[in-house]
């Protein structure tokens, strides 16, 4: 992680887990967080041109708590911090295909969440090639390179940094990974089908970002500070 701004975790959950978490999911209403005027809709009603349907209320469901409060997860990200992560979000999205050019995080840019942070992705429907696959370049968090453009194009990130270190996170529902966002990254817009991936985010302070959405009662693990629960 350090080295690479990447750990992966292949089947951090097994398919059935992956298959009832992505069911409970599908369910749920979605937003469009970069056309707000749609309001919200199931994702079969997803308006025309929508390509990220936002759900949420995810940080509500105890199976994403499961996963965020993970004590290997936390362990991770002390250490790589050098003191106690706050879980400060819980996001869960589709990324959809039909659409012709990228649009904002579909291209790639760096993180600004806060002045250290984690985000734990997890693939809760197969990604191929062509379903939007998360991208990454390798070692990219711990170089002061393209700093100053918010969205970046494919051609500039291949010539400061090489094709050879963008790193394809293609995979099965339930692989996962952690990475430092900050490092050069963008989640490739989908070709056919849909993606469905559960975000989490720690950080060595609260963020702008954190989760809207709380629930009562105290945090599952001593060994983090919740911004998802309140007493």
């Amino acid at each position: 992680l350090n080295r690479d701004g990447v750990v992966h975790f292949p089947g951090y959950l097994d398919a059935g887990r992956a298959a009832e978490l992505r069911e409970i999911l599908s369910q749920m209403v979605c937003r469009d967080p970069w056309k707000p005027q749609h309001g919200t809709f199931s994702l079969g009603d997803a308006p025309a041109g929508t390509h990220v349907a936002d759900i949420a209320e995810a940080p509500l469901l105890k199976a994403a708590h499961d996963i965020a409060f993970d004590e290997h997860l936390l362990s991770l990200a002390a250490e790589y911090f050098g003191s106690v992560p706050y879980v400060d979000s819980i996001q869960a999205w589709w990324s959809l295909s039909g659409n012709n050019e990228p649009e904002e995080a579909e291209n790639f840019h760096r993180d600004n969440d806060a002045i250290r942070f984690l985000k734990f992705f997890l693939y809760l429907t197969d990604v191929g090639e062509d379903q939007g696959p998360h991208k990454f370049v390798r070692g990219s968090h711990v170089e002061p390179v393209l700093l100053g453009t918010s969205r970046l194009s494919d051609a500039e990130v291949e010539e400061a940094f090489g094709a050879d270190r963008i790193l394809t996170m293609t995979g099965r529902a339930g692989d996962a990974f952690i990475e430092d966002t900050f490092g050069v990254h963008k989640g490739q817009l989908p070709v056919s089908g849909t993606r469905l991936l559960l975000q989490v985010r720690y950080s060595i302070t609260p963020t702008i970002f954190r989760s809207r959405l709380t629930v009562l009662g105290k945090s599952p693990a001593a060994t983090s500070i919740s911004l998802i629960h309140e007493r």
